[in-house]
């Protein structure tokens, strides 16, 4: 389906509209590029497989303040109606809180230009969070052992892929829930927005068999006061992935250099990176150790399927 460029731009206003006029923090993964229903739900069924991507994170783990998160995200084309569905849990740790999360996605492919894809997306989920007594005896201040909440989350997510270029803008937490006691406005969870270009260079020679790919990219997210841009790239040789990131803020105070190492098959990808803390002074290490593994699966349809043209790079 071939949409004129006049409703494109329609809709890429009322897009940003309601992303101008919306007013705890979520977990700032440095692999976004190895989650991307996580990172963007444009990016559901975007791939002519099924895919299946399990990550993890842990932050300071010698600080023993408890920061972990880990998930699980499914995603699959539709057959014939140029779209896609997901399914992704999540689940936070942070100290005492402990934060379950189960999303449904659903995207919608169109060309505009050509040469050029569009993917549009939908994410609504329900997430708990509740208080998990620490082994010392006491909670959080201000809440009880008991406390528990259970609260409904949606966001919407573009992304584009023209060539070599890919690009994307997402919304998180579009109804600003409230997660705490009170329905005061400090209790509501902030919206993040998301935003990232990035272009893949093959390197490739007529008689070089191996697969060259330098991808630099950049990443700006925002949510209430904290602020991110990440500025590096992603390096292939053949099955062997690398990547290089530093992470800072608007003031371009350096917060962390991410190093990333990995190998990767045609359906299958599994990376480790780490965070270098270079913005925190502080007597004891605050690293953190991030892993992925992302795996293909053919679908079983004999009707061929016509995938978004997402670059095979971007697993």
């Amino acid at each position: 389906m071939i949409i004129p460029l006049k409703q494109v731009l329609i809709l890429f206003i009322c897009f940003f509209s309601l992303l101008l006029s919306l007013k705890a923090q979520d977990v700032p993964y440095s692999q976004y590029y190895s989650n991307l229903v996580y990172l963007n739900p444009a990016f559901a069924g975007t791939r002519a497989e099924n895919r299946v991507n399990l990550f993890y994170r842990n932050q300071w783990p010698k600080s023993n303040a408890g920061f972990q998160s880990f998930g699980i995200a499914y995603d699959m084309p539709i057959q014939n109606s140029n779209s896609g569905i997901g399914v992704m849990v999540t689940n936070d740790i942070a100290g005492g809180f402990v934060e379950p999360s189960f999303d449904i996605i659903y995207s919608h492919h169109v060309k505009f230009i050509k040469k050029m894809d569009l993917s549009l997306a939908l994410q609504a989920g329900i997430v708990q969070k509740y208080i998990m007594p620490l082994d010392f005896g006491t909670t959080e201040p201000g809440y009880s052992a008991g406390f528990s909440k259970i609260y409904p989350d949606f966001a919407l997510g573009v992304s584009t892929f023209y060539k070599s270029v890919y690009t994307g803008l997402s919304v998180d937490h579009l109804v600003r829930p409230y997660q705490g006691i009170n329905k005061s406005d400090e209790e509501r969870l902030n919206r993040k927005y998301t935003f990232f270009i990035g272009y893949i260079f093959h390197l490739n020679e007529r008689l070089i068999s191996e697969e060259r790919i330098v991808s630099p990219n950049l990443l700006i997210q925002i949510q209430g006061l904290q602020q991110n841009i990440c500025l590096g790239s992603s390096f292939q040789y053949d099955n062997l992935l690398g990547g290089l990131w530093m992470r800072n803020n608007f003031s371009f105070n350096p917060d962390a250099l991410i190093f990333m190492l990995g190998y990767k098959t045609k359906s299958m990808r599994f990376t480790y990176s780490y965070d270098m803390n270079l913005g925190k002074k502080t007597t004891m290490p605050l690293g953190a150790h991030e892993v992925s593994f992302t795996s293909l699966f053919k679908t079983k349809s004999k009707k061929k399927f016509n995938a978004i043209k997402c670059p095979t790079f971007l697993l």
